[in-house]
């Protein structure tokens, strides 16, 4: 629970929730871990403001692990980091004893995070992951988030010189796999702009 925010989300207590959170400190250097956190806050904000009902486990899980394999250990060189870490993901809430359906949707939560579309996908959880990691990468919608939110969700999960950090790993995956979904964004967005000039001062 973040003290302040005027939307309390509290960081689910499960065992899957607490291992995925082991999982990703494990491997990601702190400046993703961090985000991946502000993902699921603001995500969860923006499903709030919307009045969208959300099961917070599967969008905690999905959140925190949606970076899981960007530039980390479990990047095999090969496959788009999200395709990747949504395999890694799903299999883990299966290894934990979850349902095929819990496991689509993280699945689908992290497969999808990097298209526009998915902002209108009807499954909140998978909504919820792009809107939150939209807001904190190039601050997409973030008029939307409650100023008090925001300011708690920097305070607790500060971003650790993201944008220079983020745009490095983010280019490293455009460069090694130039038909992904990463190259595509740095291509036709220009999306290495859009994070330097995202409203947050690193």
């Amino acid at each position: 629970m973040l003290a302040g925010m005027a939307t309390v989300i509290t960081v689910p207590d499960s065992d899957l929730a607490r291992g995925a959170s082991a999982w990703a400190r494990a491997v990601e250097p702190d400046f993703l871990v961090n985000h991946s956190y502000r993902t699921f806050h603001l995500g969860a904000a923006l499903l709030a403001s919307a009045s969208r009902s959300f099961d917070a486990e599967i969008l905690y899980v999905a959140s925190i692990l949606h970076d899981i394999a960007l530039g980390t250990e479990l990047d095999d060189g090969v496959t788009p980091f999200h395709l990747r870490g949504a395999g890694l993901a799903a299999a883990e809430v299966l290894r934990l004893g979850r349902t095929d359906d819990e496991a689509t949707l993280v699945y689908d939560a992290v497969a999808l995070h990097m298209e526009l579309s998915t902002a209108d996908d009807a499954r909140s959880e998978v909504a919820g992951v792009h809107l939150g990691a939209a807001v904190d990468v190039v601050g997409m919608r973030i008029d939307q988030v409650p100023p008090a939110v925001l300011d708690a969700v920097l305070a607790h999960h500060p971003r650790c010189d993201m944008k220079a950090a983020f745009a490095a790993v983010f280019r490293r995956e455009a460069t090694a796999k130039p038909y992904c979904a990463a190259a595509s964004l740095v291509r036709t967005l220009g999306f290495l702009d859009l994070i330097a000039a995202a409203p947050f001062a690193e």
